[in-house]
């Protein structure tokens, strides 16, 4: 559950509470009144907690705030440092990057188990058993295990449950099923971990489970590397990326049907939502 701007009810007064005993303060300097409407101070006051602890800015309350308002270790999670060493690295505005963050995995690495976030692709694990087994093994175990060996996309279940199907699949094969996941907050498929500069996939794997400052590494090296044909041409998503010629980032990363998964949409809704805050902030 997130609650932003705009919010009313309970779980916001007890924000606003919660903010004032840590010493937040609203827009103008004064503690907040814990009336349950998120408005400007309570996001301001959010920021700058946010601010404090080193999360993203957004002034946002999702999982990580929430974690870090319990107290609780956010050691694992990405620091607003982490966003802008990036960006320098790339040579592209924070915002870019915060978006990615922000869109992929829903801004999460990890889920509530600890984790790191992943989907599992059964047509993937389809490809890659038709590459290391054969066709004949790979139909064979389609027919048998439709779920997590199949030619097309689906099967999703969403979060925790994605283990389980990668348990079963690793069972039929481990490589090609840990190269048939994406990983962590910027949903890095497995497949790339020898482009990406990984000794094996089970060492890609170690490292997504580790912190999501490792997994946004993982997604550096994936725009640094990662090329494809739009049309006849042949282009780099680093290149495009700097252009902000979003029909070919989006190509790149997530395929051409990336309009029809509405990626396009959600990549939009969240540029509005930081605009504001790093609109105008360029990489050094």
């Amino acid at each position: 559950m997130i609650i932003k701007f705009g919010a009313r009810g309970d779980a916001v007064a007890q924000l606003q509470k919660r903010l004032n005993v840590l010493g937040m303060k609203g827009i103008h300097g004064k503690p907040l009144v814990p009336d349950g409407i998120f408005g400007e101070s309570t996001e301001y006051a959010v920021m700058q907690f946010q601010k404090k602890v080193g999360l993203l800015i957004d002034g946002k309350v999702g999982d990580k705030t929430q974690a870090a308002l319990s107290e609780q270790d956010v050691s694992k999670f990405l620091k607003d440092s982490d966003y802008v060493a990036a960006a320098k690295r790339l040579n592209v505005s924070e915002l870019v990057i915060r978006v990615f963050g922000a869109v992929e995995g829903r801004g999460v690495g990890f889920l509530k188990n600890d984790k790191a976030k992943i989907l599992f692709e059964r047509h993937r694990m389809y490809h890659y058993l038709v590459q290391f087994k054969g066709k004949t093994f790979a139909n064979t175990q389609m027919k048998q295990f439709p779920n997590f060996v199949n030619t097309t996309p689906g099967g999703y279940k969403g979060n925790e449950a994605e283990y389980t199907r990668l348990k079963l699949a690793m069972n039929i094969h481990a490589e090609a099923a840990l190269m048939s996941c994406s990983w962590g907050q910027f949903q890095i498929m497995g497949e790339n971990w020898k482009d990406l500069g990984y000794a094996s996939v089970f060492e890609f794997v170690d490292q997504m489970q580790t912190t999501e400052s490792s997994q946004l590494e993982a997604f550096i090296r994936f725009v640094e590397f990662k090329t494809g044909m739009i049309g006849n041409k042949k282009v780099a998503l680093i290149d495009a990326l700097r252009a902000e010629d979003w029909h070919t980032v989006f190509t790149l990363y997530n395929g051409k049907n990336y309009k029809k998964l509405g990626y396009q949409a959600k990549f939009q809704r969240e540029w509005d939502h930081l605009e504001p805050l790093y609109g105008d902030k360029k990489a050094a």
